[in-house]
């Protein structure tokens, strides 16, 4: 898949480790480098979703329309992102199984701390 980034803080976040480190924690950019391989390798998002670890999900209230892949079951930490239809345009599907099987573009939003 093709990882998009939406500004330059989860940019500098996702491909800088010292960064990741100095912000999330060891055992979060270590997390979180391990999924941006995954997702970089993977076909479509449907690969992210069969593989529980990830376990990605739609979002609902003001997030709807992007996902979430958890970043580890224990350390509550997620990753915020939104499949993309195409370069630049959303889907507009409620079909999650079209969303799933046809999207090979993410914007990456944020990493948050679900507890927070």
């Amino acid at each position: 898949m093709i990882i998009k980034y939406d500004n330059n803080n989860i940019s500098k976040l996702c491909n800088d480790c010292k960064t990741a480190t100095r912000k999330l924690g060891k055992d979060v950019a270590i997390k979180l480098g391990m999924t941006l391989e995954f997702i970089n390798a993977a076909e479509t998002l449907r690969d992210v979703k069969n593989t529980p670890m990830f376990r990605l999900h739609d979002l609902k209230g003001d997030r709807k329309g992007q996902f979430a892949i958890d970043l580890g079951k224990k350390i509550g930490y997620r990753l915020i992102l939104i499949p993309l239809k195409n370069d630049e345009e959303r889907w507009d599907s409620s079909d999650i199984n079209e969303i799933y099987n046809s999207t090979d573009i993410v914007l990456l939003l944020e990493v948050t701390n679900h507890y927070e």
